[in-house]
């Protein structure tokens, strides 16, 4: 770590405000194939047939967006006065203070996160090393999770850390080998907080109505809370040994066929290692909210903890994102 001394650190945030996931239509793929099996069909007509499926996946996402961001809209509209940006870029500040030996050269937020806005941050940095963190906040697409991530990589810039990490001391600028291809990373981190509403059920509609009431009371503590914990586990994390999931006392499959560990457990939720390394945090967003003052809906639950070894349980949450190719992306 002390060779990566001191760090730039760049905190990416694309979207403006909250949103709601949906799902994405995949009719276009299976027309596709289905074109291109059928005897005797030449492959320009295929790839026209092709190109019409993949225009109607295109209309009914379209579609779906826009249903999803009007579902979504009377939540926007009770967080208006929560600055998302501010909040993060002040918890990820504090969290990294607290990690041994950081010094942190800058922690800025940016809006542009692109694999080419990226590589010419950091080839223009003049720390020994520069750190990503990609931010996400978003609903469920039944509307009753919320649900806060951040996925943080750290890339040798400096001559002292490109040595340390067994790096070419030159930085690629060819194609082929991006300067942040995620083998070049020292350090890579995905971190899930999810927050199910309390009374929650199938009803996308009656969920939305259960956020919004009492001033949307029980959406601004997930927020908040989420942004304590998925902060406090990044710098937790900085400072864990890996490989913290241990296969051999994974016991449940949940889903089948994926494996986790259970971390610790309190009272205002629990936390999972996956096999990927990322760590889902799932809230007791009840207890959350209860042990908040009554008239403060800001005040965060104390942050979870990253044991130095996993526990012997296993619990159910979604599979684990995978991590993709670039910083960016």
């Amino acid at each position: 770590m002390s060779a990566l001394q001191p760090v730039e650190v760049k905190v990416g945030i694309n979207q403006p405000e909250l949103y709601a996931a949906f799902v994405r239509s995949t009719a276009g793929a299976s027309g596709a194939a289905a074109c291109a099996a059928v005897p005797g069909f030449g492959i320009l007509l295929a790839a026209a047939c092709g190109g019409a499926f993949g225009a109607v996946d295109a209309s009914v996402n379209a579609a779906r967006a826009k249903a999803a961001e009007e579902s979504v809209r009377p939540l926007k509209d009770e967080l208006v006065d929560v600055s998302f940006d501010q909040l993060m870029r002040e918890s990820i500040t504090q969290s990294l203070q607290t990690v041994p030996g950081m010094q942190l050269e800058s922690v800025a937020i940016t809006k542009t996160v692109t694999t080419d806005a990226y590589e010419k941050t950091f080839k223009a940095s003049k720390s020994n090393s520069v750190m990503f963190i990609n931010l996400d906040y978003h609903l469920s697409t039944d509307f009753s999770t919320l649900e806060v991530s951040a996925r943080g990589l750290i890339y040798p810039r400096g001559a002292t850390a490109r040595k340390a990490a067994k790096l070419p001391t030159s930085i690629s600028t060819t194609p082929s080998e991006p300067a942040l291809a995620l083998q070049n990373a020292t350090y890579r981190s995905n971190i899930i907080y999810r927050a199910k509403h309390p009374a929650a059920g199938d009803d996308a509609t009656k969920n939305i109505a259960a956020w919004k009431a009492d001033n949307a009371r029980f959406l601004k503590m997930a927020l908040q809370d989420g942004i304590a914990q998925s902060t406090a586990l990044l710098a937790a994390d900085l400072q864990s040994k890996h490989p913290v999931y241990a296969p051999a006392t994974a016991k449940v499959d949940v889903p089948p066929g994926l494996k986790a560990n259970l971390v610790s457990q309190g009272n205002t939720g629990k936390l999972l290692r996956y096999p990927d390394g990322s760590l889902y945090f799932d809230a007791a967003l009840a207890n959350v909210v209860a042990a908040a003052p009554p008239a403060v809906a800001a005040a965060p639950a104390a942050p979870a903890t990253v044991a130095a070894a996993d526990t012997a349980s296993a619990a159910a949450v979604p599979t684990a994102q995978p991590a993709t190719d670039t910083a960016a992306k």
